[in-house]
């Protein structure tokens, strides 16, 4: 069966943006509906996520600017090489588009690439709609020009739950199931960087605040809810010191051998945990936000555009259960509903079609899959 739920806009789904690799769309927690009238706007705003203004893998993005970025592009590189795989790849684009760009070989370098960057972008904007994909590269000692391609992670919300898995430590700390998925737990935070809901850099830290202050305001205040969200930031601090010992991080390949399974749950926590292991095994350093290339990073951004950011749907949260779950995907719902675009792992795909080592979504689709099928294995649980 498909969890899969999806964040929408003005009260309709929102059209999936198709990433053109072979990586797959996943599913994932929770759909948000239409606008609960109920719930106010998060006023706090959202937490901006700590992914580096440049592109993994050394892919250096040169914005179309009045004046070439010499710091960046053309600082310590031959100029000559740099031009002429500049304007070799400038042919490539015109051709595909059937556009001319008039020649500027006449002015110093390297304002005659600029000019020829300039009317580029503008002849572009005309000609295609794509026209804020296509990049200039510098990579490892070459520049070309590329299409930007996303990774579409389904707009999902990726929200992994702490209380039950301290429900199963709570009642049994030797607990094989429960350590084993501690340690999954660990190499998410540790490893993969997945924000945490009691992190003060993190959306649902001030998301929950947010939230609980607008129950304090109400003339009936909601006791039940307001012992949720005690127990959430007592739970969350604890598990918090759990998952971040790294000694639950290099237990887990010993954990996964010594591990057998007695119920269906059991089963299919191994299933998870194998694979995950399987992920950390072959991409231990990768982070989640590795291909991230945020969008508040690029030209003609407006100061009030609003960006769902990666921290907005993937992190640690209290639970997926329960009044208080129900009510914050309400409050979360309407806060991300003015989103102009949505972060997503990011590539670059070269218009000389050349071969870059790595430059797929193999880790993306892995990780965005095990994510999904931990969340369903709690939804499916009594827990």
């Amino acid at each position: 069966m498909s969890h899969a739920k999806t964040i929408c806009r003005h009260g309709k789904t929102t059209e999936k943006r198709t990433a053109t690799s072979t990586a797959s769309d996943v599913g994932g927690i929770r759909k948000l509906a239409k606008t609960h009238k109920g719930c106010r706007r998060n006023t706090q705003g959202q937490a901006s996520i700590s992914a580096p203004c440049h592109v993994t893998n050394a892919f250096l993005r040169m914005q179309f600017l009045p004046r070439l970025q010499e710091t960046e592009v053309v600082q310590d590189c031959d100029k000559t090489k740099l031009e002429r795989e500049f304007y070799n790849s400038l042919s490539i684009v015109t051709k595909k588009y059937g556009i001319s760009i008039q020649e500027n070989e006449a002015m110093p370098f390297p304002y005659n690439i600029s000019a020829s960057l300039a009317e580029l972008r503008e002849k572009l904007k005309k000609t295609t709609e794509d026209w804020r994909e296509i990049r200039l590269i510098h990579y490892r000692n070459r520049t070309f020009f590329a299409r930007e391609d996303r990774f579409s992670t389904g707009m999902t919300l990726y929200y992994i739950p702490i209380m039950p898995l301290h429900t199963i430590l709570e009642d049994n700390q030797n607990s094989q199931t429960g350590l084993l998925i501690l340690s999954i737990y660990s190499y998410l935070y540790q490893v993969l960087r997945i924000p945490y809901y009691r992190n003060d850099d993190c959306y649902l830290n001030s998301t929950y605040e947010s939230y609980e202050e607008m129950i304090v305001d109400e003339e009936n205040e909601d006791e039940d809810i307001l012992t949720e969200l005690k127990d959430a930031k007592i739970v969350g601090d604890l598990m918090k010191i759990k998952i971040a010992d790294p000694e639950n991080l290099n237990l887990f390949g010993t954990r996964l051998k010594s591990f057998k399974p007695n119920s269906d749950f059991d089963k299919k926590a191994f299933k998870i945990a194998k694979q995950v292991y399987k992920i950390h095994t072959k991409y231990p350093k990768e982070r989640i936000d590795s291909k991230y290339y945020p969008l508040r990073f690029r030209e003609n951004v407006t100061h009030d555009s609003y960006f769902v950011t990666l921290d907005n749907y993937v992190s640690f949260c209290a639970s997926i259960k329960g009044n208080l779950f129900e009510c914050m995907c309400q409050f979360i719902n309407e806060d991300l509903q003015d989103y102009g675009d949505i972060d997503e792992p990011t590539r670059f795909l070269p218009y000389d079609e050349s071969i870059i080592k790595g430059n797929n979504f193999d880790f993306e689709k892995q990780v965005f899959d095990k994510l999904d099928d931990l969340i369903a294995l709690w939804q499916c649980s009594n827990l």
